[in-house]
């Protein structure tokens, strides 16, 4: 009853979640932790700090880990199945009908409604994962300094994140 469960739910985030894996994150954090009570505050942070950093993309690094934590590696495989289905069958449809939705007015203009919200989402990421996250200003000093050396330097964010994990090694508690 878990595994369909977890596929459940994560088939009903992925399904409305646009704008990639971190809008998905304050979905996963209220269905979770706050409504399901599955997994802990803390332990969603850690989770979300390590989808960060490794390969892949967010949205499925989350859905692996959560599944992993509630039911081991089989339920790794429906938790990601279930975050993975709803765009399959949406890029499955877009790619059958794409001249129609490219140049369907509908679509334009639900997607120019949809992109503020992606906005809030990725905000309420960034809220969380401070708000929670963060002990004391290093963190905050590191944040400002990533984003400097990232928008005004150009540095690949692969070598940025190797180079915070490292500091985060020998500076931060």
């Amino acid at each position: 009853m878990l595994l369909l469960r977890l596929f459940v739910e994560f088939f009903k985030i992925g399904i409305v979640t646009f704008g990639g894996g971190q809008a998905m994150l304050p979905l996963l954090q209220h269905s979770f932790v706050t409504e399901l009570g599955w997994i802990t505050q803390e332990r969603f942070l850690y989770f979300v700090s390590v989808a960060e950093v490794t390969p892949g993309p967010v949205a499925l690094n989350m859905a692996t880990f959560i599944g992993y934590e509630l039911d081991g590696v089989i339920g790794s495989a429906f938790a990601t199945l279930g975050v993975v289905m709803p765009s399959f069958l949406v890029i499955l449809a877009i790619a059958h009908f794409e001249k129609k939705f490219k140049e369907n007015i509908l679509y334009k203009r639900f997607m120019l409604g949809v992109k503020p919200v992606i906005v809030a989402l990725l905000i309420n990421a960034i809220y969380l994962i401070v708000g929670r996250g963060f002990v004391g200003f290093i963190p905050y000093l590191m944040a400002l300094g990533s984003l400097i050396v990232f928008i005004f330097y150009r540095k690949s964010p692969l070598l940025i994140l190797l180079v915070a994990g490292v500091i985060g090694v020998f500076v931060l508690r």
